[in-house]
Formats: C-alpha cells, sequence, structure tokens
C-alpha cells in the first residue's frame, strides 16, 4: 500500500532549523556521507558578549583563541567529548552548563568529527610557545581550504625545504605527544585539539625520508606514509587525484618555483595551511562551516606569531554558501569581522579575501516586495482579503541530499505575524498544503508514513546581538531519492516527491513592508573533487528570462521576482572582508557565474559586494586559470571566483611585504586606476562593471595582450 502524508506539529525545539532537522527530525538524511558508521564528536560554536570565567562546558574540547590584548573573543568553536548531543531544549542550553543564564551564551551544534580525531586530552590553556623565528619573514599567507599538497615543491624555497611552517588537517587522526597543548616547531606530538598538525621539520623530514638519490621525490607515497590520503576511510581522498582546489588556490596565493626564484625571496613568504574536514567540504547544507573555519583563522593567527612577532597576515577562505542573511550578521562573518579587527589594531596588518560566488545564474535568490503582493481573494480566518506572492521551487529527481530554502524577513518595520508562509506540495491531490503563521519557534512536518519527508519553520536569526535579529521561515526537504546504503531496515528512509513546490508567501491584510522579503535556496551541487549527491533545486518563475535575443545567457534582471543581484556568497557580507569577483581577461566581461549584490534591496551598504574583480577565464574559449596540480610539475585549469580570489591575496601580501604605508584596500584601489588606464588604452575591453566588478580587474599574470 502506498505511503499516506499527513502534516503535524513538530514541537518546540528552538536549537536552529539546520539542527533540528540533521540532528533530530530528519536525522539519517543528513550530511552527504549519511549517518556516521563510526565513533564520533559533534563540533560547534557558541557566542556570548559576555563570556565569564566558568562558562566553560566540561564535556567540550576548545581549540587555542586568539586573544590580542588578552581579551576574550565573543565566538569560540568546540568539540564535545561524546558524541550524544541533547535536543529539544533552548539554543542557550544546547548542553549542559553552569552560567548559561548570566552570559546568554548562545550555541550552534555542527557536523559529526571521527572521535579518532579528537586529541581527548588537549588543554588549550597549557600551551607552550616554543621559539619559531624566522628572520626572514616579511608576510604570513594563510589558506583555508579542501585537499592542500603540503609536499608539493611550490611551496618549498628550495628542494626539501617548505615554506609551509604549520598545517592543519582538521580530520587526521590526532598523534599522541610530548604534552598537551604544547607547540613545538620539531614537529613531535598533536598540538590542536582535533585533527593533526604537520610543522614544517615534519614536511621537511618527510621530504627527505621519500626523496630518492636523483632528487625525485614519491610524494604519493609521503601522503599516504603521513595519513592524508588513506582508502581505508568513507571520505574522499582530496590529495588522491590529478587536482585538488586547495592546492590550486594557494599556488595561485603563495606558490613559486625555487628553481626561477632564489630562495631568499620565496623564503619572504610564509605559509599556514588550514584543511578543513572533508565532510564539511561535501556537506550542501553549510552547517558545520562556523566552528572549523573559525577554528582555522584562530588557528592561523596563532601560530603566525610564533613565526616572527608582528607579521602582516592575509588569509584565503575560497568557499562561499548560497544562503544566509546577506548582510553581515551571520555568526562567521561577525566572529571574522571581531578577531581581524582586533589583530588589525592591537598587532599588525591582517587582512581576509573571500569570493563573490558562482551562483549569479543558478535562480537561488528571489526578491519580494511590497508591490509582488497580489489579492487572492477572502480569508476563511478574517474575510480580509489575503494579500500573497507564490514561490515556485523547482525541487528535481535523483537528488540524494536534502534541499533547503530559507525566507528572511525583513529587519525593520516586521513583527512576528505580519507574513505567513503556505507550502502546497506536488500532486495536491495524494499530498495536502500545510499553512505556518509567523510563531516563535514553531515548525510542522510533512510525513509520509512514519518518516518526515519536509520540515517547514519559522524562528528569530539572533546570532549575538538583538540588533542583528531577523525572522526566518525555513522550508527543508528530505532527498528525492534515497541512497541504499544508508537505509534503515527497522524505519526506512523515505524520498521527498520531486517536482514543483509552490510556497506561497502570504501578508497580513493592511500591512505594508518598506523592505523586500529575501528567498535564498542553498547550495546543493557537490563540489570539485567529491562524488556528485545533489542536484541543484531552484526558482522556477516563467517571468525569468534564461537567454537574451541573440540566444546568449541573459546576465541582467528584468521584471522577475528572481534575481540574479543579490546572488552573493553568504558568507562575504562583513565589514572586513576583500570580496573578490571574477572576469573574462580577454573581453574584461564579469563571468556569466560570477555573483554580485547591492543595497537596493534593503541590505546594508557594508554588504555591497565585490569589492575587486580578478582573472578566472583567459577567454570565453579557454576557461579557467593553470595552476599547480596536486603533484609537482602537474599543471591544472580550474575556474570559478575561487580562483579569482587567491590572486587578490598575492597582491595584498605583496603590498605588506612592500610594507606600503596605506590600507591593502588603498593599495587595491590605486593599482585598479593603472590597470584599468592600460586596459582602456587597447580599446577593446568591455567597460568596467561597477556593480559586478568593483573597483578594477586584476589579471592572474599580466594584462591580456600585452
Amino acid at each position: 500500500m502506498a505511503d499516506s502524508y499527513h502534516w503535524q506539529d513538530d514541537g518546540i525545539k528552538a536549537v536552529d532549523p539546520y539542527e533540528d532537522w540533521l540532528l533530530d527530525t530528519g536525522a539519517g538524511y543528513g550530511f552527504p556521507f549519511g549517518p556516521p558508521n563510526e565513533a564520533h564528536c559533534y563540533t560547534g560554536t557558541e557566542a556570548s558578549d559576555n563570556f565569564v570565567a566558568g562558562d566553560e562546558n566540561p564535556d567540550a574540547i576548545y581549540p587555542v583563541l586568539y586573544r590580542p590584548g588578552g581579551e576574550q573573543p565573543s565566538f569560540r568553536p568546540f568539540v564535545l567529548r561524546e558524541s550524544s548531543v541533547s535536543r529539544g531544549i533552548s539554543s542557550g542550553d544546547a548542553f549542559p552548563h553552569s552560567n548559561a543564564g548570566t552570559s546568554g551564551i548562545k550555541r550552534r551544534i555542527g557536523v559529526p568529527l571521527r572521535a579518532a580525531s579528537v586529541n581527548q586530552s588537549y588543554v588549550s590553556e597549557a600551551l607552550v610557545t616554543s621559539p619559531c623565528i624566522s628572520s626572514s619573514a616579511k608576510v604570513v599567507v594563510g589558506v583555508i581550504d579542501d585537499g592542500i599538497a603540503i609536499a608539493n615543491r611550490h611551496f618549498q624555497s628550495e628542494a626539501g625545504s617548505t615554506r609551509i611552517d604549520f598545517a592543519w588537517v582538521q580530520d587526521g587522526d590526532t598523534q599522541s605527544g610530548s604534552g598537551a597543548g604544547s607547540v613545538s616547531c620539531s614537529g613531535t606530538g598533536s598540538n590542536v585539539a582535533f585533527g593533526r598538525e604537520y610543522t614544517k621539520a615534519d614536511i621537511d623530514g618527510a621530504l627527505a625520508e621519500h626523496t630518492d638519490a636523483l632528487g625525485a621525490t614519491d610524494e604519493a607515497a609521503l601522503y599516504r606514509a603521513l595519513g592524508l590520503v588513506d582508502s581505508r576511510k568513507v571520505m574522499p581522498n582530496s590529495l588522491d587525484g590529478k587536482a585538488a582546489h586547495g592546492t590550486h588556490v594557494l599556488d595561485l596565493a603563495a606558490g613559486g618555483d625555487y628553481e626561477s626564484t632564489s630562495s631568499d625571496v620565496l623564503e619572504e613568504d610564509r605559509i599556514i595551511a588550514v584543511q578543513v574536514p572533508a565532510a564539511v567540504t561535501w556537506d550542501t547544507s553549510g552547517m558545520g562551516l562556523d566552528s572549523f573555519i573559525l577554528a582555522g583563522v584562530h588557528y592561523i593567527l596563532d601560530r603566525a606569531d610564533r613565526v616572527a612577532p608582528n607579521l602582516p597576515v592575509v588569509i584565503n577562505f575560497s568557499y562561499g554558501i548560497f544562503g544566509g542573511p546577506h548582510d553581515g550578521t551571520s555568526l562567521l562573518e561577525k566572529a571574522i569581522d571581531e578577531i581581524v579587527t582586533a589583530r588589525n589594531d592591537r598587532v599588525a596588518p591582517t587582512s581576509v579575501v573571500l569570493p563573490s560566488g558562482n551562483h549569479h545564474l543558478q535562480r537561488s535568490h528571489a526578491v519580494i516586495a511590497d508591490a509582488d503582493f497580489n489579492v487572492d481573494g477572502a480569508s476563511e480566518s478574517s474575510g480580509a482579503a489575503d494579500c500573497s506572492c507564490d514561490l515556485p521551487w523547482r525541487v528535481q529527481p535523483n537528488d540524494r541530499t536534502s534541499s533547503y530554502l530559507e525566507i528572511w524577513m525583513p529587519e525593520s518595520d516586521y513583527e512576528d505575524g505580519d507574513i505567513e508562509v503556505e507550502v502546497i506540495p506536488p500532486n495536491t491531490d495524494n499530498i495536502p498544503a500545510q499553512r505556518l503563521s509567523g510563531v516563535v519557534n514553531s515548525a510542522v512536518v510533512l510525513n509520509r508514513g512514519t518518516r518526515a519527508v519536509a520540515r517547514l519553520s519559522y524562528d528569530r536569526h539572533v546570532p549575538l546581538s538583538k540588533g542583528d535579529e531577523r525572522g526566518r521561515f525555513m522550508l527543508v526537504l528530505a532527498p528525492t531519492e534515497i541512497r541504499t546504503d544508508t537505509a534503515e531496515h527497522l524505519n526506512p528512509l523515505k524520498s521527498a516527491p520531486n517536482g514543483l513546490w509552490t510556497v506561497r508567501i502570504i501578508k497580513r491584510p493592511g500591512k505594508k513592508i518598506s523592505e523586500p522579503v529575501h528567498a535564498r535556496i542553498q547550495r546543493d551541487a557537490s563540489p570539485f573533487g567529491y562524488p556528485a549527491l545533489g542536484r541543484q533545486s531552484y526558482f522556477d518563475d516563467m517571468a525569468y528570462q534564461l537567454y537574451d535575443h541573440e540566444g546568449k545567457l541573459q546576465v541582467e534582471d528584468n521584471h522577475s521576482i528572481v534575481k540574479r543581484a543579490g546572488s552573493s556568497n553568504g558568507l562575504a557580507t562583513g565589514t572586513v572582508p576583500i570580496v573578490v569577483a571574477s572576469h573574462v581577461e580577454a573581453t574584461g566581461r564579469a563571468t556569466v557565474y560570477s555573483g554580485y549584490q547591492t543595497t537596493d534591496s534593503g541590505l546594508p551598504e557594508h554588504a555591497k559586494t565585490p569589492f575587486v574583480s580578478a582573472e578566472s577565464d583567459r577567454s570565453n574559449v579557454f576557461r579557467g586559470v593553470p595552476a599547480s596540480g596536486v603533484n609537482s610539475g602537474v599543471s591544472v585549469t580550474l575556474d570559478g571566483t575561487s580562483v579569482a580570489a587567491p590572486t587578490i591575496t598575492r597582491v595584498v601580501a605583496n603590498a605588506y611585504k612592500a610594507g606600503v604605508a596605506t590600507s591593502p584596500l588603498d593599495e587595491l584601489q590605486a593599482q585598479a586606476i593603472a590597470i584599468e588606464a592600460t586596459r582602456q588604452a587597447k580599446e577593446y575591453f568591455a567597460p568596467l562593471d561597477a556593480n559586478r566588478q568593483g573597483i578594477g580587474r586584476f589579471p592572474k599574470d599580466e594584462i591580456y595582450g600585452s
């Protein structure tokens, strides 16, 4: 007999809609790798504007926190010692805590980490700094990414001598050491809360061991010996292939060939690398990023001070998400703004570079202004006219990951209940529609038999300050195709219907909204180098124009509520990051995928992106830019704004090395003016598009046609 569908209340969980789905209501669907098949511990991030002594949870392990001036940061990552997480309680009490009421701690749980990666004996307060002074160092380039080939010769100053002073593989197996929490340049012991750290001494030792008498290094054997490639693990091995995203990005940001550049010059650029867990890279919800990225930023800044005092630092983080508030108030954005600003003010110049995102044409963003609401008829409850606007959400078949739709309420002139959401599933003869009012922390689930296949919720997004509060509806769908290798036999997972889901946004009669409602679909495609499980859903509005009158992809918006503008990286709207778009170097035009965000739709001025553009495609025929593959001597070509960002990272690093008196933004501005003047003189370049390309267009090497 076919399963019956019915909606029911999901209770008050009040943690986070992603957590509520992945760890509770939709447990089993979440994370591309399915339920953990070995012992694991959950990670997370907590925030408070008033952390006090004793706030630390005894069941949690806290990675090193960088404290310029000795001040306690407002955000800190953690990993739980046990695999269980208490559910059904407020986010302020996500696990036992003695002072949750006094310091107002907010917590968010992330993806599980293998227990083998957790250093149970780690004590961050016991850190001991060993002298690691590098007299030649002038700048530290930090890269947080996936698949960083630490033995590649482009990261060496001479044969067998790496410029990578520290590398943290966050999901590596922890190693027992000489003392918990000790930090040494000699390369012994586990000096991180989770994963495995490799020092320059570790890497140089491995290079010597795996290099023969003729100078040839067996890099594949080296990575196996260091545990960086292990076919027994469930997760993909990013270094077990020709190309890896992190290696390509690091080469563009700080790579150099010691056969053509003197070792003295190369030694000036020191490298600190952080490789995030494969599970975080593969996961499409974006839920697990906060704790690992924040821990990585603190790690890079802490270790930079161990390379040499007061070194300038530039960090490249070529990741992005589709969702989020896009106003600089997400937890990770606020945390990065805080710690980077503090180091800038009290230690040395510090910058963070992020890509603007690749989903300009993904139809993942909709903007609903007051004029877009139409009168639909009489309301059953009040007799007044309902004003509504329909979002047509096309969910594809054969999608083996959950799909997420966020609907963000206006920040001002809005009260809970001013807007309601009704979900009308495909095949409405068999599946009933469901309406949810804006009651805080309310949720309903659509069951197929005994399994939930959809969840509609409303919560108040308050990452830290009440001033950042935003109302948010969230609709989550189970995969439309269930993976048999993760199916549960006693209560099998069920698939959600594919097709056109209509999400009706209903405005309270007589209510005027001064700022628009923003709807955003999260990324659902697997990243480079990972098996394709998800299929990207999209808004299927008939008014949206895919092609222009010449049959080319349309890159400008029309009157459709589905917008290209605003389809930018959800992590790149803070006040600190330098956000980089991408262009085609041969023409000067923005790449069709490069995202941007204006302030026209009620978003704050600082959230406008990008600041600058860099080359990511040589021409419309020759896509991408070349850089190093996993193995030394191998060149690969990748495209996207994620490979444009490290070009600007290198420009900023060079400015820091040169000791320019101005800020990196001013230096970029000065260089951009000169570059644009050269392009204008050549005449065949398209004019600069300030919205999509910022202040100017930087080439990877030299201006096309020079």
